[in-house]
């Protein structure tokens, strides 16, 4: 008789008045595993072992912190009729708004205050109707200004509507070919013109002189009294250049412009209004999420045994939460959440703590994926062989109830791709290699996690399986290995300095230096100059790739978004700083004054 999993396992919590299912993927020899994980969480780690130490600070957000301190009441009835209310009036002035430009800055607002995806219907209209003009030439365009063009081509691409550069040829001088200096006069239509090139593809050599010169001017002009004197202006401008718009996390980026909406002159207050209930009320559901995480992870004693290791639930929620953010994606962001917060723990595990012996028998115990493999593991690792036996062995279950769909074999896979590059990895340090920057980006395309985030976030998508585009997600296509190279990049330019000072293996910077003998400033605007390319890499096939559809092609694209928006303000090695728990407590803890 099949013997179910233990009564700690959030994913039963969810699936508990499920049937069982004929195909039975925990056999009875889960009974072992059961007796190895009551005797082994009182079990000793060896101490003869040489150990490194991670220095991570302990985190504030503790299980106790969660479960007590998170109090939002901004899920009752109330709230819903009033966002009921606010919805039928954005929909009124989305009806009424006639004039181009004054549609589509409605619609960059919504979409920039996290409430666009409540009006999906409105908005396809609109932008089907201003599709259809765009498709005029360039005489047509010749009549827009900078700001309305730009706009203009940068909505259209991101609803997914290839629109041809051609569009700014007006804007170039007939002599030189190059953007008119006279247009240097219009910020607006400048900020305008930066936010829209970062949409470019490679090749596209009309954009890519629109962000030289865009980002040259904008820089130039950011401290001059005009920019300054207009508070609005001034803060977009700042924000634009530590990090463009479309590289930007959604749910990062409604927070941060909720506060800031309010000094636009000639703002909405109903649109603000309906922007901060629904975003209080997301947060509520969030707090939901996040205190029935914490009390899986604390039932699973991992964090606790694995006290050398970052606890990061905290921000493995924030950053399934910044992907996945929107109603009806409860039970993605949990399952990406606890992919990630065991991901997390296992490359310490890798970095860190254990010996090469160790994590040989390790990895041989999990592509093994036998009960009796784990006997030949240290105590510590038994855990660590435990924990991810049954979350593989409980996801597979609940996607094979709900979704029809037997998904075991692939999370094996994917799992285990991942620690063989987590293995090769600690082979490098321990025997001493320097590798190249191409032999460390082969890798690192797998032990960044993006392919194992990407296959979890799919198989438990609130939409059916279709085991075509699983399979080719599963081959590593060109969209993956571009995405892994970004977040990749990302976090190393942001959390690099930490890891060496540990004694990690080199990361990207350090291989660039290696290979090149450049500076370590040569070295990084190296590496950010392969993260714009991977960005026009992306954007390219977000059109070309028809293995994968568009929803599919936007979570790979929204995850790299988290990594850049995450390494960029949150501290990920576990130091708990203040900026960091400002933007937690914004995010996940106080609720919006109305």
């Amino acid at each position: 008789m099949p013997v179910l999993l233990p009564a700690s396992s959030f994913l039963l919590g969810l699936s508990r008045e499920l049937p069982t299912p004929k195909l039975m993927l925990v056999t009875q020899k889960m009974t072992r595993l059961l007796a190895v994980q009551c005797s082994i969480a009182g079990g000793h780690v060896e101490s003869t072992v040489p150990r490194r130490s991670g220095n991570f600070k302990e985190c504030v957000w503790d299980h106790d912190y969660i479960q007590k301190s998170m109090q939002n009441n901004y899920c009752d009835d109330m709230c819903r009729t009033e966002i009921n209310n606010l919805k039928h009036l954005v929909r009124l002035m989305l009806q009424e708004a006639t004039v181009k430009v004054e549609q589509l800055e409605l619609i960059d607002d919504l979409r920039r205050l996290g409430v666009a995806h409540l009006f999906d219907k409105e908005i396809e209209r609109i932008m089907n109707g201003i599709y259809r003009e765009s498709c005029m030439g360039v005489e047509y365009w010749a009549q827009t200004d900078l700001h309305t063009a730009s706009l203009t081509f940068r909505l259209l691409r991101q609803y997914g509507y290839f629109v041809p550069q051609d569009i700014f040829k007006s804007f170039l001088d007939s002599e030189t070919g190059r953007f008119k200096l006279s247009l240097c006069e219009d910020i607006k239509g400048m900020l305008s013109l930066y936010e829209a090139s970062y949409l470019s593809t490679e090749g596209e050599t009309i954009i890519e002189e629109a962000m030289d010169f865009s980002t040259a001017y904008c820089h130039k002009i950011k401290s001059s009294s005009k920019v300054v004197a207009d508070t609005y202006l001034f803060t977009l401008l700042s924000h634009a250049l530590e990090l463009p718009l479309h590289w930007r996390s959604q749910r990062l980026e409604a927070r941060w412009f909720i506060d800031i909406y309010p000094k636009k002159q000639g703002m909405y207050n109903c649109l603000l209004q309906l922007a901060k209930l629904d975003f209080n009320m997301m947060q509520s559901v969030y707090q939901d999420e996040l205190k029935d995480l914490s009390k899986w992870w604390e039932n699973l004693g991992l964090g606790k045994a694995m006290d050398f290791a970052r606890d990061s639930l905290v921000i493995s929620y924030m950053w399934s939460a910044s992907i996945y953010w929107e109603h009806g994606y409860e039970f993605c962001r949990k399952v990406v959440t606890q992919a990630v917060v065991i991901l997390t723990t296992l490359d310490d595990v890798y970095d860190v703590y254990g010996s090469l012996d160790e994590l040989e028998l390790f990895t041989s115990a999990i592509e093994r994926w036998d009960m009796e493999a784990m006997e030949e593991l240290p105590h510590y690792l038994k855990l660590c062989y435990s924990a991810l036996y049954n979350f593989i062995n409980e996801s597979a279950r609940f996607s094979l109830i709900t979704k029809g769909f037997d998904s075991l074999t692939t999370l094996r896979n994917t799992w285990t791709a991942l620690l063989r590059s987590y293995l090769k990895e600690a082979r490098w340090y321990h025997q001493g290699h320097q590798p190249t920057l191409k032999e460390y980006m082969s890798n690192a395309r797998i032990s960044v996690g993006v392919n194992l985030v990407t296959v979890h976030a799919y198989i438990f998508y609130p939409k059916p399986v279709s085991e075509a585009e699983l399979k080719y997600l599963e081959s590593d296509p060109d969209i993956l290995q571009w995405a892994a190279i970004i977040f990749r990049i990302s976090n190393d330019l942001g959390t690099s300095r930490e890891e060496l000072k540990r004694g990690d293996t080199p990361k990207s910077v350090q291989c660039c230096m290696h290979d090149t003998r450049a500076s370590q400033e040569m070295a990084e605007t190296h590496l950010r100059d392969l993260v714009t390319k991977g960005w026009k890499e992306l954007n390219k096939l977000r059109y070309t790739d028809t293995n994968l559809s568009l929803t599919t092609i936007d979570i790979i694209m929204d995850t790299v978004r988290a990594s850049l928006s995450i390494y960029q303000y949150i501290n990920s090695n576990g130091v708990q700083d203040t900026d960091t728990n400002k933007l937690l407590s914004k995010l996940l803890h106080d609720p919006i004054p109305l």
